[in-house]
């Protein structure tokens, strides 16, 4: 399956997209962005341990993709949509762009926007989530752009850089997105 943008492609994860997949999750202002822990290295064996189901089409919690720029055809970072189990009505969606270059383009933006129609309007869901550091300011101002409010924070909940930090999450239920899309 590939969802198709203006400028970016998501496309699934290939078995030869994971060398520049570990570089990505092997660097900390990278990580640091995508909701992780940037001070947590990850070996090749343990990403293509992690990553072995969604290449293979086995996983069915998550689908992985490859956010590919449409202008170079080169892999710039990547995205997933977590569903959480079998009877869910909502899914948890996240992207992070590894090549740093393509960092405050709009890309984030098109990616998001694939994202949810594919939440909304191919998977039928009810909702979508948005989990992010509460020092991640442009996550923040992304998620809110795209219709999501916020719902929770957890307190201290991951400690990285010597220190505690929240996590906020974040949600858009279909009928916001739906007002959204018509420009309500």
């Amino acid at each position: 399956m590939v969802l198709e943008g203006k400028n970016i492609l998501l496309r699934a994860l290939e078995r030869e997209d994971l060398k520049r997949l570990h570089k990505w999750q092997n660097d900390g202002d990278i990580m640091r962005l995508a909701r992780s822990y940037p001070d947590n290295m990850i070996s090749m064996e343990a990403l293509e341990h992690e990553y072995d189901k969604a290449i293979k089409g086995e996983d069915q919690e998550k689908q992985v993709f490859i956010i590919q720029e449409r202008s170079s055809g080169k892999p710039i970072g990547w995205a997933s949509i977590r569903h959480w189990g079998r009877k869910a009505v909502s899914a948890d969606i996240g992207l992070a762009i590894g090549e740093k270059k393509h960092w405050r383009k709009g890309y984030g933006t098109e990616v998001t926007r694939l994202l949810q129609h594919e939440v909304f309007e191919q998977q039928g869901l009810h909702r979508a989530e948005w989990w992010t550091n509460s020092d991640n300011k442009g996550s923040l101002a992304l998620a809110k752009k795209m219709g999501f409010k916020e719902e929770g924070r957890l307190r201290d909940a991951v400690f990285y850089d010597n220190r505690f930090h929240d996590i906020i999450a974040l949600g858009v239920l279909r009928k916001e997105y739906e007002a959204r899309r018509r420009g309500n």
